[in-house]
């Protein structure tokens, strides 16, 4: 008979309700959708090059997932708390005709166990549907010779989300059997008869409050927008607490804010249903702010994370045409020493045994790596490399503080805040002589510079510092390089002349030769290779094999790059970031909208009984639907402008992020997700307002 009568309940309310079973479908194909990916036939039929980067995706989705699976317990169970609620008088009649307490709570019980079936049964399967797409294109992302495969199905996947989403429908079921065992049967059949309580009542103080939360937020905004996002400062932890403390603030102070500011333009807070609507949503809003609040910044994390994952992606595809105009680069500290931040000191960092290895062959990489073949067993270095080009970078002398002292440019002006260290002033910039400069560049395809005796050129191909460093070039300064008083040229050259997935070549000076003395030492050096045909990966083992080795008698290494590797790891990356943005964004997007419209039906659910009223009173169908437009409207809308005013703020610290990645207009990014996300957002607000609509609007209500 339960099951019966929980069966019925379930058909009964499912129109009513049917935003919130559209939402835990959504979540539940989204949770396997992702989860699937690495065990999808079509993830599993990549190259072997590209099967550490989906392993990362893999462990990462699953670490995230966990997250996701937080945030959907925690919509699944705030929305069943307001659907609980909005059936209390209905269990208070069951009540009153006899039914007991313990038959009550199984009743509820099985009701739930429906409708997390159902929810399961029909969100695997478009979860499932949804995989197949996902999952190729990730594997094209890895490695573009995978065609479409035949259909599959993760059983891990299935096993994970049906135990996730059980755990969250067990924990549901154990809440509403304590919610209806406290419960009194007077406060069951009149709880359709209680306004919210108002926690703040004083107007004046609610004004107040909420001109301070305010000042708190813009506080917030200035310390982020000072010391940025890379680094976990006080003033960082400052800038989050105050952002948060604000928003909490500003919730919980908007209804009076509002209420007052109305009452204090009179013909506006009379005018139709004004009084009504605005005493509604005070109560509304003041009894729900803290999940206002959370849902304001989730919405702000969401749209932060999409803007700044997708940014970080194009960013890192866009550089890699022009980080593998080579077929592979080698770097080599051949002074063994590395720089020491601070003071710009150098630091050792290889064995002195290499040293003389390193000398005996004049500081030649392409003749150190010939010599290294015999002792580990390689194939010659000629069989291999057609042609390859060393640039030898030295330290010119010219410290970033020299720079700003000729020309009155900073780079603290240029570079957002958190990404420079602390005496950056006193760092050397690079110099390499342009003989070397122009060979790299031919080798590449690009066109020879020409400079003076007295001339010089600055070389930035970091997306952080180029704009810096073309003020600086602009302004054509004299710097003073071995002994040489060199004019800067006005346009700054920005090619990448190695193999890399991210630029980091942030401040060079390109020198003519004889502004480089015999006697003196690079620190380090590149070796841009291009190989024979087909000896790609050949020529990869090789470098690899040199670069691992403790052996003494063979070229030291500090990095080796190949572009296949570039490749693989930029489209690895891509995919990683961008599906986690996607998947973290999509699914917070999806809570909070859900959240929104559920507490929106629920409330009008409750107070249909004033609106018929307002009906007997006679109030027409016009101004009943203003004034429900009103409500819903506002109780969707303030969320969304604080968090978009959260991620506006954000996206200017966000942007110095993603510029370490390469060059990238963060901004048609940030409008394209937003829009995408109001697309949603409109979506849920339409289906709220078309539902509340339909529950207050009775036949007969004039127009």
């Amino acid at each position: 008979m339960l099951v019966k009568l929980a069966f019925a309940n379930v058909r009964k309310s499912a129109r009513d309700f049917a935003v919130y079973f559209f939402t835990l479908v959504l979540g539940i194909a989204v949770f396997y959708a992702f989860n699937s990916i690495a065990g999808s036939d079509a993830v599993a039929r990549i190259s072997e090059d590209s099967r550490s980067m989906v392993e990362l995706l893999s462990m990462t989705i699953s670490a995230v997932s966990i997250f996701v699976a937080a945030v959907l317990a925690f919509l699944v169970l705030y929305a069943n708390r307001f659907l609980i609620r909005r059936r209390n008088k209905e269990f208070g009649l069951y009540l009153t005709l006899g039914m007991r307490k313990g038959d009550l709570m199984r009743l509820a019980a099985t009701e739930t166990f429906v409708v997390g079936a159902a929810s399961l049964i029909v969100g695997l399967a478009i979860g499932i549907v949804v995989s197949q797409g996902l999952s190729n294109a990730a594997a094209s992302l890895f490695d573009s010779s995978v065609e479409g495969v035949a259909f599959s199905v993760s059983g891990a996947s299935l096993v994970q989300t049906v135990l996730a989403f059980s755990v969250i429908f067990a924990i549901t079921v154990a809440l509403n059997t304590g919610h209806l065992f406290k419960a009194k049967l007077i406060d069951l059949l009149q709880a359709d008869r209680r306004n919210d309580e108002m926690r703040l009542r004083s107007l004046p103080l609610s004004f107040l409050l909420f001109i301070v939360s305010c000042v708190i937020i813009g506080v917030a905004y200035k310390l982020l927008v000072d010391n940025g996002l890379l680094e976990v400062s006080p003033e960082f932890i400052a800038a989050t607490v105050l952002v948060c403390v604000g928003t909490v603030l500003f919730f919980y102070a908007l209804s009076g804010f509002l209420l007052r500011v109305a009452q204090m333009i009179r013909p506006l807070y009379l005018r139709g249903l004004n009084m009504f609507f605005l005493r509604q949503l005070s109560a509304r809003v003041n009894s729900a702010f803290l999940s206002m609040s959370v849902i304001a910044l989730t919405l702000f994390l969401a749209m932060t994370s999409v803007c700044g994952g997708i940014g970080i992606c194009s960013a890192m595809r866009s550089g890699v045409d022009a980080g593998t105009k080579y077929d592979a680069s080698v770097v080599t500290t051949h002074r063994m020493y590395d720089y020491e931040k601070n003071d710009g000191t150098l630091i050792p960092i290889y064995p002195d045994e290499f040293a003389s290895f390193v000398e005996s062959h004049d500081y030649d990489m392409a003749a150190g790596f010939a010599d290294s073949a015999a002792p580990l067993g390689l194939p010659a270095w000629d069989l291999l490399v057609d042609r390859s080009v060393q640039v030898d970078f030295y330290v010119s002398g010219v410290t970033y503080g020299m720079v700003e002292k000729a020309t009155g440019e900073s780079l603290y002006d240029y570079v957002g805040a958190g990404l420079l260290s602390d005496g950056m002033e006193k760092m050397f910039l690079d110099a390499v002589p342009v003989s070397q400069f122009n060979a790299a560049r031919e080798l590449a395809g690009l066109e020879a510079v020409e400079i003076g005796d007295d001339e010089c050129l600055l070389w930035s191909d970091f997306a952080t510092t180029a704009p810096y460093f073309d003020a600086v070039a602009q302004r054509e300064p004299t710097l003073s390089v071995g002994g040489h008083d060199l004019k800067v040229r006005g346009d700054l050259l920005r090619d990448t002349l190695e193999t890399t997935g991210v630029t980091q070549r942030a401040g060079v000076i390109v020198v003519p030769d004889a502004c480089i003395a015999d006697a003196d030492v690079p620190y380090t050096s590149l070796l841009d290779i291009r190989c024979k045909s087909g000896q790609d990966a050949a020529l990869a083992d090789f470098l690899k094999a040199v670069e691992n080795t403790s052996d003494t008698r063979t070229q030291p290494v500090h990095m080796v790059q190949t572009a296949d590797e570039v490749r693989a790891q930029s489209f690895g990356l891509t995919a990683v970031v961008s599906y986690l943005a996607i998947y973290i964004g999509f699914v917070l997007v999806i809570a909070c909208a859900a959240i929104l419209a559920i507490q929106q039906l629920t409330d009008v659910a409750d107070n249909a009984r004033r609106y018929d009223l307002l009906a007997k009173l006679g109030a027409s169908r016009t101004m009943i639907e203003g004034a429900l437009f009103k409500q819903v409207s506002v109780y969707f809308l303030f969320p969304l402008i604080l968090g978009i005013a959260h991620t506006l703020c954000a996206m200017q610290v966000v942007t110095d992020v993603v510029r370490v990645f390469g060059n990238f207009d963060i901004g048609v990014v940030s409008a394209v997700a937003v829009a995408a996300f109001l697309l949603v957002y409109g979506a849920y607000f339409l289906a709220t307002y078309g539902a509340a609509r339909a529950m207050v609007l009775k036949p007969g209500i004039r127009a």
